[in-house]
């Protein structure tokens, strides 16, 4: 780990942490409060109870509710009642305050600096994955974690992984204003049974506000080091009408991230434009490793050349606006009417590998008349999204019933600016592309019915619940413009190939029950079943069994045993991708295709999943909680790409995907298997393709505390959290039959496996402490992240990130009753990721100086100073 040089911090914080685990139970005067109350019911029409609020009788009025309110929580459960302190599995509750005093400028960093079990690696991979990003829940696949707003499934993105996490595509949080969050219950444990697919690791759920308050804050901040520059601008009002027969809540955001770059300078030996002839003065090109040719001497420009002309290790630019509501309506007493949804457009630009000078006079010696100082092609995105909720809520004697439509679509315009396509006549020619779209949409219809029933000898009414759920959803990939893929196509992404272009679609069904009660005064009982028939690959069934025995009045235990599946996503069935390498085609071919069956492809499987969570929850008083867990999640089938299979020809010898020479049997072998589909090999092919490759167990423990006193006339508050994990690959699926015999071909590359299991930190631990003093608070976190481990791409072998500890730390002044104003520092002491060792640095990277590993939590953008203005309207 390396420390920068730190300005002087200009400012802290006026908010404190308090991300409730999952004993959080009272207020600080020992009363049990019930503010921010929801049942299931209430959750998904959008409309508040009215319940009994204890008073605080301190005068903070402006704490936060998840620390001082016991919050009936919905998710992982369909029973009445159950609270963060009494629920049978762990679950973390975030407030809107815990949110904003992160200095996060969305949902998915805020999470990453709040919650041990969240990790937010800093960049997965380039091109749409650094602007698209996921986040790991226990050390799991983005996808495996199920996302809820209001308690019903939102959509995910249309952008499919294709190596930080092959074939995963996830919910993009990002794209939820946080302005219009109440709060956010994350459930740490499989939930499969009660949500149908991808709640594997856990469930976030996401509950709107509907209340009629307004508020409106402004952040700006910036790295210690340059770039990075950010901000937003949020406001939300809620309103009232028909004497409180409806409610609307608002919320809009507007957010701007600026770029910031953290490569390293190029080696002084490391050439970038072409040599100058010592007889004739023209120009020609570098010889091998960039090194001058004979007869030839340095360009001058090299003298005054820019030594860090490479811009993609660092943070892409974005700008994002975002759009919520929350609204109800009574149409008569046991009649309401609910709808929420949101709508975001971003516009965001990553920077591709520099293209040096030299490289350009050798491509096209006009392009080198538009670029004679080589050039930085930008990918960019334009993002609209859109989701909204429907429904109507009723009651018919004891039953209740919810039925809801939710439709959510993602639509990506992907392109290429300031760019070239080598085939192309220059000057003249166009330097931005249109490379294509990617779509992605989805409809689900909820029918919900629920009842209590007194059962004799039982210390509470046994909690039924049953429903009905379908499921239509579509995706497609329309081509690029010509100019984007003729050719060599544009550089830094090729144009989607017609041939790539699709379509397609699927639905599913699926019926659940779930029966919940407390069997005895200290024992409770969580039962679910879910049956689920996807149209592509069949049925699955899910259970799940929790149980809590509350052994005295301040110490429980509980536990959790259940199985779950992750459908393959219909974006990662369907997409492929085709480029030219010099006349030999490149694809990433769908399963299902003709070049994919050849090569030995089956239609994708299920994930599916057994999860193992126990736990002892315990409340020495009522102002401090602790509460420890432990799990298992066993995954069978998991996802990731195939070896590259094929054969090259584009240098005159017969290569395979990883360049060795093929024999002339392992060639005849190759063309038999492609001819047996109908195709020709010609120039070469080589193709790879989405594939379940095996079997993993991820083993951990999680551990939270929380307390609060009385100190000084002011409040001291304290919470910790630790979580340390462990994955290992339990099976290899087998090489299919018909590539046995050819080189450099498995199913779970080595790569692929430190990614499966060492992407995430082996333990990350939190400490925060806050002090408020009448109109001051202060608050200051700490976060270790253990240890990453990386594989060495160079030598075979792997080699470690150094652990990090982080600090942040604000400080805030209530200038008036409605207006705040707070200024802060995260990563107060500019620490950066240590260097990854020359050893493991490959050749195409050898012209730096030295290189950051950016796929850890830290990142390398070093410290970061901002200050915020909120105010109450």
């Amino acid at each position: 780990m390396e420390k920068r040089h730190s300005p002087v911090l200009i400012g802290i914080s006026i908010t404190f942490c308090s991300v409730m685990p999952v004993a959080q139970a009272f207020s600080e005067d020992g009363n049990v409060s019930s503010v921010a109350i929801f049942n299931n019911k209430d959750l998904k029409d959008g409309k508040t109870k009215k319940n009994n609020v204890n008073k605080e009788k301190n005068t903070n009025k402006d704490r936060n509710d998840a620390q001082s309110a016991e919050s009936v929580v919905v998710t992982g459960t369909r029973a009445n009642g159950r609270t963060v302190h009494n629920s049978a599995a762990p679950i973390d509750l975030i407030s809107q305050k815990d949110l904003a005093q992160t200095g996060a400028t969305n949902i998915l960093e805020a999470m990453g600096r709040l919650l041990p079990s969240f990790n937010v690696p800093a960049l997965v991979q380039p091109d749409l994955g650094s602007m698209v990003r996921g986040a790991q829940l226990r050390n799991m696949d983005p996808a495996y974690t199920l996302v809820l707003v209001n308690g019903k499934r939102r959509h995910t993105t249309a952008v499919v992984n294709e190596d930080g996490f092959p074939g995963s595509v996830a919910t993009d949080l990002s794209l939820i204003p946080t302005a219009a969050i109440d709060h956010i219950e994350v459930l740490r444990d499989g939930a499969s049974a009660i949500y149908g697919s991808d709640a594997l690791a856990g469930v976030i759920n996401i509950v709107l506000k509907k209340d009629t308050k307004g508020t409106f804050s402004g952040q700006g901040g910036s790295t210690y080091d340059g770039g990075g520059t950010n901000g937003y601008v949020r406001a939300d009002k809620g309103f009232s009408f028909d004497h409180g027969k409806g409610f609307v809540h608002l919320s809009a955001e507007f957010n701007r991230q600026d770029m910031a770059s953290r490569n390293f300078p190029l080696k002084s030996g490391y050439l970038s434009y072409p040599a100058v002839s010592n007889t004739t003065g023209a120009l020609v090109a570098l010889g091998s490793g960039n090194t001058l040719p004979a007869g030839t001497h340095l360009n001058p420009k090299e003298a005054g050349r820019n030594n860090t002309p490479w811009k993609n290790v660092g943070s892409p630019s974005s700008t994002l606006g975002e759009f919520a509501w929350n609204a109800g309506y009574d149409l008569t007493k046991s009649i309401t009417f609910y709808s929420f949804g949101t709508y975001s457009y971003r516009d965001a630009a990553s920077v591709q590998n520099y293209r040096l000078p030299n490289t350009v006079f050798k491509s096209n010696l006009g392009l080198y008349s538009v670029y004679p100082d080589g050039f930085n092609p930008y990918e960019t995105m334009k993002e609209n999204d859109f989701s909204a909720t429907g429904g109507i809520k009723w009651k018919t004697g004891k039953w209740d019933w919810d039925l809801s439509g939710t439709y959510g679509e993602d639509d990506i315009d992907v392109g290429v600016t300031h760019s070239a396509n080598y085939a192309l006549s220059y000057p003249g020619s166009q330097t931005a592309f249109h490379v294509g779209n990617r779509n992605y949409g989805r409809f689900t219809g909820d029918l919900d019915v629920r009842r209590s029933f007194n059962i004799p000898f039982f210390a509470k009414p046994l909690d039924f619940s049953s429903g009905f759920e379908f499921q239509n959803e579509t995706q497609s990939l329309g081509a690029g413009e010509y100019n984007s893929y003729v050719g060599s196509g544009s550089s830094g992404l090729v144009g989607y190939l017609p041939v790539d272009a699709n379509s397609s679609s699927r639905h599913s069904f699926a019926g659940y029950v779930g029966l919940a009660s407390k069997v005895t005064k200290n024992w409770t009982v969580d039962l679910a079943g879910r049956i689920e028939s996807y149209s592509d690959f069949g049925k699955n069934f899910s259970g799940r069994f929790s149980t809590r025995y509350d052994i005295t009045n301040n110490f429980a235990f509980r536990a959790t045993v259940s199985n779950g599946f992750h459908a393959p996503s219909l974006v990662t069935e369907s997409y492929s991708n085709t480029s030219d390498h010099n006349g030999t085609s490149y694809m990433l071919a769908q399963p299902t295709s003709a070049v994919a069956r050849a090569l030995g492809a089956s239609p994708l499987k299920p994930e599916t999943s057994r999860d193992f969570t126990a736990g002892l929850v315990y409340s020495p008083e009522k102002s401090v909680n602790f509460s420890l867990d432990v799990y298992e999640i066993d995954v069978a089938n998991r996802i990731g790409t195939s070896a590259d299979i094929g054969i090259d020809r584009s240098t005159g010898v017969a290569l395979d995907g990883s360049g060795n020479e093929l024999t002339t049997s392992q060639v005849n072998q190759i063309e038999t298997l492609l001819n047996s589909a109908g195709i020709s090999a010609g120039n070469g092919l080589i193709a790879h393709y989405f594939t379940n490759i095996g079997n993993t167990r991820t083993r951990g423990l999680d551990f939270t505390a929380d307390g609060h006193h009385a100190i000084g006339g002011g409040t001291f508050r304290w919470t910790a959290g630790v979580n340390v994990n462990d994955t290992v690959v339990t099976k290899r699926n087998a090489i299919p039959s018909v590539l046995q015999g050819l080189p450099n071909i498995g199913i779970l590359s080595k790569s692929t496996e430190y990614t499966l299991r060492y992407r995430s930190p082996p333990d990350k631990e939190i400490v925060s402490l806050s002090y408020q003093y009448g109109k001051f608070s202060i608050f200051v976190r700490e976060t270790h992240y253990g240890a990453l481990k990386r594989y060495n791409d160079v030598t075979g072998g792997s080699y470690n990130i150094t652990p990090s500890f982080v600090t942040d730390l604000n400080i805030g002044y209530d200038v008036t009753k409605r207006v705040n104003v707070t200024v802060g520092a995260n990563n107060l002491l500019n620490q950066y990721p240590s260097q990854i060792p020359k050893s493991a640095i490959p050749a195409y990277n050898s012209q730096f100086t030295g290189l950051y590993d950016n796929s850890g939590p830290l990142g390398v953008l070093g410290g970061y100073y901002y200050g915020r203005v909120s105010v109450k309207l």
